[in-house]
């Protein structure tokens, strides 16, 4: 059961991390230019562990737009996004979504130390 809780506490960890750091390297909306409040991903974690943690899956939005893609999808968001960031990147990210990311504590700990790295460089 310790190990189960270790890895849920880095995993929460990681996640508060690429939060905090995703607002400050993004710091408006994909799609209203507002303050970005939340990072979205594409690809859902559920669908691709490979992908939580991959800034090119992560789309800055504010919390009223997250909900309304959450709560009520809406194909047109959805569209928006497409158009902005692209087919190229859209088909890259659905081949790298199957591919395979064990997830354990030593991943949880070098994502961690990585994101702790980016946010040191983004103080400078």
């Amino acid at each position: 059961m310790k190990k189960t809780s270790n890895l849920g506490k880095l995993q929460r960890e990681a996640d508060r991390l690429m939060q905090e750091l995703g607002r400050k390297k993004f710091p408006k909306s994909l799609i209203s230019g507002l303050p970005t409040q939340v990072l979205h991903h594409f690809v859902p974690k559920s669908v691709s562990s490979m992908l939580r943690y991959d800034w090119d899956n992560l789309i800055p939005l504010t919390n009223a737009e997250h909900c309304r893609l959450h709560q009520s999808p809406n194909p047109t968001t959805n569209a928006r996004i497409l158009e902005i960031k692209g087919m190229d990147w859209f088909k890259e990210l659905k081949r790298r979504s199957v591919m395979y990311h064990k997830v354990n504590v030593a991943m949880y700990q070098a994502v961690k130390a990585r994101l702790e790295a980016e946010y040191e460089d983004l103080l400078r």
